[in-house]
């Protein structure tokens, strides 16, 4: 798929287009949201904030409606911590098989071992 796409993108790319000015500037995206300059306003016009300072810096849409994280659920409200782990995650983290795995895990076993434990991991 990826190679496809690159080569139908690649002529267009490879040829310049009479219409189009060359640009001085990058195309890249900062990576910090950044505001116009402040213009002069006249001393008797006052201030009305946005709605929103939110709205201003960062669309509502632009996260969840981009085609790149279509796939992917985006979730910004606040997490549940205080919910106990169950036996089956302690096993993931703690368990046998999972010490194996590691170089720090198989020392947690030998140390173990050494000092006569019964019982090596959860």
């Amino acid at each position: 798929m990826r190679l496809l796409s690159v080569t139908l993108t690649r002529p267009f790319l490879a040829r310049p287009s009479p219409s189009l000015s060359p640009r001085c500037f990058s195309t890249l995206i900062p990576h910090r949201p950044t505001l116009a300059l402040p213009t002069r306003m006249p001393i008797g016009a006052g201030f009305s904030p946005p709605a929103s300072v939110a709205d201003v810096v960062v669309p509502s849409n632009a996260v969840s409606s981009h085609p790149a994280l279509a796939g992917l659920q985006l979730r910004f409200g606040p997490r549940n911590t205080m919910v106990r782990a169950t036996r089956l995650v302690q096993k993931r983290r703690h368990g046998y098989l999972t010490r194996l795995r590691t170089k720090n895990g198989r020392k947690i076993l030998a140390r173990r071992r050494a000092k006569g434990r019964k019982e090596l991991s959860a």
